[in-house]
């Protein structure tokens, strides 16, 4: 179980709340079928969304944008991290696009 209370002994109320966010993206994944896709659910805000907005076209985008960041994260050379996240820019852009237009 994570702990939200911070070093002051406050409750962290946005660590609370990301994590629950994290938690439904997780669930979300795991309902339509791509447990791997977490990550991009939850970057996008895709958690909770039905089941008609995961379009073939919006699912292949959003394993292309999975790919291109943990491969930027993987890079070795500047350049290459620089190409990995322009490429990256742009999915992110097109997968804005179709989650626009299917609402």
């Amino acid at each position: 179980m994570t702990d939200f209370w911070d070093a002051d002994g406050d409750f962290d109320y946005e660590a609370h709340y990301e994590a629950g966010q994290r938690e439904k993206a997780a669930d979300t994944a795991a309902w339509i079928g791509h447990p791997g896709m977490t990550d991009a659910i939850y970057y996008f805000g895709l958690q909770g969304g039905a089941n008609s907005t995961f379009t073939p076209e919006l699912l292949s985008a959003l394993d292309t944008w999975q790919v291109q960041l943990e491969k930027s994260e993987a890079a070795p050379a500047d350049q290459e991290i620089k190409e990995l996240h322009r490429q990256t820019e742009e999915t992110t852009r097109a997968i804005l696009a179709m989650i626009d237009s299917a609402r």
